[in-house]
């Protein structure tokens, strides 16, 4: 029992060493960011193993375990994000709705790169990460591997200014299978709201002025195009819209002006300490499928999602000090296993990668051979 005990105390304190190497500021941006990308040969062998086992099994079966490797990879994104940087978060709203294992369309403003990381903590809260797909811009298949492998997933490329509907509602017809639940993500802003680029904003506000819309203080005008396609296509599907609102504490300056976000590097070395996720919960029923009432509907949408806003903006600062109370936010906290065993997975998984000969030749050629594989894949599918 000593010897045990000895062992268990050993392994506990070589840990919180590990855990306090990754959480110093400067090695858990050069550790997480080489991490997260050098498993990606490692993934792409693991996907290509069930790709090719389920080729004859049907598409839903094949979805099923490809959800489940998905949700793998995206608990160690939230390992290093939130458990590392120690990031707090603040839940408001319909958080019991979480509970009820749906497939939804998700709407969120849309104002940082981490916007889609947000989806991954809401998600894993409520037991759905592996169903996560999300509507992305098409510059992002340029991602070695990750680019193809998103497509795969489910996810959908648009692109801006020659936006394709046919091969979007294409894209949308894999995901009516019953079988295959899905978080359909769009950001129906379409750009990031940067204070910093005022020519976008400006351009925003004079489209509301010129199409009768209410000018917007907090977000961009949304675009319904895309929207429209996803609720006309899997409406009967989908059991809610979830209408999220984000807000990340330290984009008000200490002089009261709005800045712009966190962005991917400042949260990742912890500069953001909070994040506030607002979830509100809409029953598809109540959600428009005709394209001009949609849009109407969405801007009010975004109308509501302002006025939520403009308490977390506030130029005074004991205003954004009381808008947890006011708002009846709570913390929402997710067990360290929850995305330790993930840590924990890949890292054994790399061990033979990095150790053996053979590891690394099948390394370097997964990287070549599946990154030039998956831009040929990409580029004669042209799938946008």
């Amino acid at each position: 029992m000593d010897t045990i005990g000895s062992l268990l105390h050993r392994l506990h304190v070589t840990w919180n060493r590990v855990l306090e190497f990754i959480r110093g500021t400067n090695s858990r941006y050069a550790f997480g960011s080489v991490f997260l990308l050098g498993v990606s040969p490692e993934y792409l062998a693991i996907w290509l193993g069930w790709r090719g086992m389920s080729l004859f099994l049907p598409s839903w079966m094949y979805q099923w375990g490809d959800d489940k490797l998905y949700s793998l990879y995206q608990r160690l994104v939230v390992f290093f994000f939130e458990h590392c940087t120690g990031l707090e978060v603040i839940m408001y709203g319909d958080v019991d709705a979480l509970k009820k294992r749906e497939s939804v369309l998700y709407l969120s403003n849309h104002q940082s790169t981490v916007d889609w990381l947000i989806a991954d903590m809401v998600a894993l809260r409520a037991g759905s990460l592996g169903h996560l797909r999300y509507v992305m811009k098409d510059t992002l298949q340029l991602i070695p591997l990750y680019g193809h492998y998103f497509y795969q997933h489910g996810c959908i490329y648009v692109k801006r200014g020659k936006f394709n509907a046919h091969k979007m509602v294409n894209a949308l017809d894999y995901l009516k299978n019953e079988k295959i639940p899905t978080w359909l993500i769009i950001f129906p802003e379409g750009t990031r709201y940067y204070p910093s680029n005022p020519k976008v904003i400006e351009k925003s506000e004079k489209f509301a002025k010129d199409n009768n819309l209410q000018v917007l203080q907090h977000h961009l005008v949304p675009k319904v195009k895309g929207t429209w396609l996803a609720v006309e296509s899997l409406h009967k599907k989908f059991d809610a819209l979830y209408d999220i609102s984000v807000f990340y504490e330290g984009s008000v300056d200490s002089s009261g002006v709005r800045r712009n976000a966190p962005q991917l590097v400042e949260f990742l070395v912890g500069r953001c300490r909070k994040v506030h996720i607002h979830v509100r919960r809409i029953p598809m029923s109540e959600v428009p499928t005709e394209e001009e009432k949609l849009k109407l509907w969405l801007h009010e949408l975004f109308v509501q999602k302002d006025q939520l806003a403009s308490d977390f903006f506030d130029p005074d600062v004991t205003v954004r000090n009381s808008v947890q109370k006011s708002h009846g936010g709570r913390p929402n906290h997710l067990s360290l296993w929850s995305t330790l065993s993930s840590f924990l997975f890949f890292t054994m998984i790399t061990v033979p990668f990095a150790t053996t000969k053979i590891g690394r030749r099948l390394y370097a050629q997964l990287l070549l051979y599946g990154t030039l594989g998956s831009y040929g894949w990409l580029a004669i599918r042209a799938v946008c």
